[in-house]
């Protein structure tokens, strides 16, 4: 559960007048994100009037800037350093979250915006876990909350926090709601070594970077859909090239990037495939996601490209400017993979196949579609790979916009795809 609602959207094609300028981008995507006169060093970005007229050549950024404007404005993120033992536990709530007394805050800023060194906050995301488990508190508080059993959580708390090492230092990250007036904590984290690579920063890196790419390569891409609240962004990235792989079958790539404000991972990016299938005069068409990328030496990476937040910039855009080359690898690996997808001979056992791993899928985001999606599995019988094409985009359409589901349905029908079609090949 997000402390802001989620914006979603989605687009089949670049929208008539979406591009935006450096300026509009560096107007947005300056604020909350200290690191922005390092970013625009790293790719020789001027600031002055006519440098900043020039375009991102990217469809639909301006609808995604506005969108990532009007969140910024609903929220102040705060990020405080704290001593562990300054973190009292207040009450458990309905619905897993926590309130917690903090006190001993010594940021002047914050102290001016609170008049006190001290405020209540609630639990978001990983926070509760975060705090708790540093004791190995957190099921057993859920278990004393639902047996009424709060005030002896609260007395457990007391004596296992006054007995922690005194100098226990964390970074609490703190989020105000300016509607509901209200702060809340998203995490804790080390205080030393972390770097605040929030959604701004990695939506700015990742369009320059693909501005220079659009530029060098002559290139059209456009963003297809994002999802983003206060803490999280997911956005698709679509390029209109085909990659050809015989006369039936070709594919389109999209690039999507995932940054979790609150997670180690700041951000990763990977490489998702639209394969296309002509049988006749009809085509038909389904997104596939590789599950690892082969690197160097014959080692696999779950992602293609990922930085934390201990990196320094430099060493995060070092790795952003890889991009080109790792889009030319992973074109490639996956344009090889695909090819066997018509190699298939029982597109029924695919079938199956796909039905027993979707009536295995744990994803909490997943789960409440596993009912339809089984049930539209069953709804048609499949003897060609065409046919097994149709029936796999009708599932995906129960998705909506939702991009995460997406994500993961995608990533199933890699397995399932490649696997069956190399073992029939």
């Amino acid at each position: 559960m997000g402390i802001i609602k989620a914006t979603r959207k989605q687009y089949s094609q670049e929208e008539p007048n979406s591009l935006a300028s450096l300026k509009q981008a560096y107007s947005v995507l300056s604020q909350d994100n200290e690191f922005i006169d390092e970013v625009l060093s790293c790719y020789s970005v001027k600031t002055d009037e006519q440098s900043m007229k020039g375009p991102l050549l990217i469809g639909n950024v301006k609808q995604l800037l506005a969108d990532i404007s009007e969140l910024d404005q609903q929220t102040d993120k705060i990020d405080a350093i704290v001593n562990l033992k300054n973190i009292h536990l207040d009450k458990v709530l309905e619905n897993e979250h926590v309130l917690f007394n903090i006190h001993g805050i010594q940021e002047a800023e914050l102290i001016k915006r609170l008049k006190a060194d001290h405020l209540t906050v609630e639990s978001r995301y990983s926070a509760r876990t975060d705090i708790l488990e540093y004791y190995n508190l957190s099921k057993f508080a859920s278990f004393l909350h639902t047996n009424n059993m709060d005030s002896y959580a609260r007395q457990i708390w007391e004596t296992l926090r006054t007995s922690a090492i005194q100098d226990k230092k964390c970074m609490a990250r703190l989020i105000y709601h300016k509607e509901e007036e209200k702060y809340y904590i998203r995490a804790i984290t080390s205080a030393n070594g972390y770097k605040r690579y929030g959604i701004n920063f990695s939506v700015l890196v990742i369009l320059l970077a693909l501005n220079e790419y659009v530029k060098n390569r002559q290139e059209h891409v456009f963003i297809e859909s994002y999802e983003i609240d206060d803490s999280r962004i997911t956005m698709s990235i679509q390029f209109d090239k085909r990659i050809r792989l015989d006369e039936d079958m070709y594919l389109t790539l999209n690039l999507s990037l995932e940054n979790d404000e609150i997670r180690q991972s700041s951000v990763i990016l990977n490489a998702e495939f639209r394969v296309v299938y002509k049988k006749d005069e009809e085509e038909s068409d389904i997104f596939i996601k590789p599950t690892n990328y082969l690197k160097e030496h014959g080692a696999y990476s779950q992602d293609m490209l990922t930085y934390s937040h201990g990196v320094n910039v430099k060493t995060a855009i070092s790795r952003v400017s890889e991009l080109p080359k790792m889009i030319d690898k992973y074109i490639e690996q996956v344009s090889k993979d695909a090819v066997a997808i018509k190699s298939i001979k029982e597109p029924k056992l695919v079938q199956e196949f796909i039905q027993q791993k979707i009536k295995n899928a744990r994803k909490d985001e997943f789960v409440g579609y596993k009912p339809e999606i089984i049930k539209k599995l069953a709804s048609m019988e499949v003897n060609s790979v065409f046919e097994l094409f149709e029936l796999l985009r009708k599932v995906e359409e129960l998705f909506g916009d939702d991009i995460k589901s997406k994500n993961f349905w995608r990533e199933k029908l890699y397995e399932a795809l490649i696997k069956r079609g190399k073992e029939d090949k």
